[in-house]
């Protein structure tokens, strides 16, 4: 290739960005899907939006008491959670 010879280069980018159109058109996604969920799945989503909320508000309860001064720490249970804890793993 000479150096100064610039349609091989044009030539080349050209043929790139062929080739990008080409692979864009063709990943077209399906126009539709359906989607059904069971009685149970209803439930179980039901309980898990449940279980979110009653987190959310005992967060803004420990939020609350952090701000206020009034959360305390028990510290023995901690320990005694992480001594069961060392315990079943270095078994």
């Amino acid at each position: 290739m000479r150096i100064n010879d610039t349609k091989y280069g044009f030539y080349s980018y050209q043929n790139q960005q062929n080739r990008s159109n080409i692979n864009q058109t063709t990943k077209k996604t399906s126009t539709s899907a359906e989607v059904s969920i069971s009685s149970r799945g209803r439930e179980i989503s039901q309980a898990m939006k449940s279980e979110q909320a009653q987190r959310q508000q005992r967060v803004q309860e420990l939020k609350q008491q952090i701000a206020d001064g009034d959360y305390h720490v028990n510290s023995s249970k901690i320990a005694e959670k992480m001594t069961a804890f060392w315990k079943n793993t270095s078994i």
